[in-house]
């Protein structure tokens, strides 16, 4: 289990707190300690030769931030005309602060450290697979986004 996944001990197993959103028609979570805040989506500033999924950069109370088209990233078509995308604020390990743009914020869940199905993949974003009301939902490995954002010198 990533450090990121910070557990909960309950009478006979570990839960995690997360934060479940929508990107199109898939739904993910992240751990919600690594969110700071959750915002609507407002006109970014482009950043010059950023990669396609980088929307651009917002000034959030005096801090410049990236912001990653999540949908993009992921290689999902977004929604279109969607008035509820917002901008969920997180910060990494390593302290790096980025928005991820969503479609919409669905729940809060906890989920059994033990009900998470691990993905196959070492490189993949996917940290995991879990079940929740006969729903699949992907559990977003942050690290692996920092390092597409900021290259191989983030410290995680």
């Amino acid at each position: 289990m990533s450090e990121q996944l910070t557990t909960r001990e309950g009478a006979d197993t570990a839960s995690v707190k997360m934060i479940v959103f929508a990107v199109g028609a898939q739904e993910y979570c992240i751990p919600i300690l690594s969110v700071r805040e959750i915002r609507g989506f407002e006109k970014t500033t482009t950043l010059p030769f950023a990669p396609a999924y980088v929307c651009g950069a917002i000034n959030l109370r005096g801090i410049i931030l990236t912001v990653i088209d999540l949908a993009a990233y992921l290689n999902i078509p977004p929604e279109l005309e969607n008035s509820r995308r917002v901008v969920i604020i997180v910060e990494s390990r390593a302290g790096v602060v980025y928005g991820l743009l969503v479609d919409r914020v669905i729940d809060l869940a906890d989920i059994s450290t033990g009900d998470i199905q691990p993905t196959s993949d070492e490189g993949a974003c996917l940290h995991g697979l879990v079940l929740i009301e006969n729903r699949m939902i992907g559990i977003l490995k942050l690290d692996t986004v920092v390092k597409h954002l900021v290259g191989e010198s983030s410290k995680e």
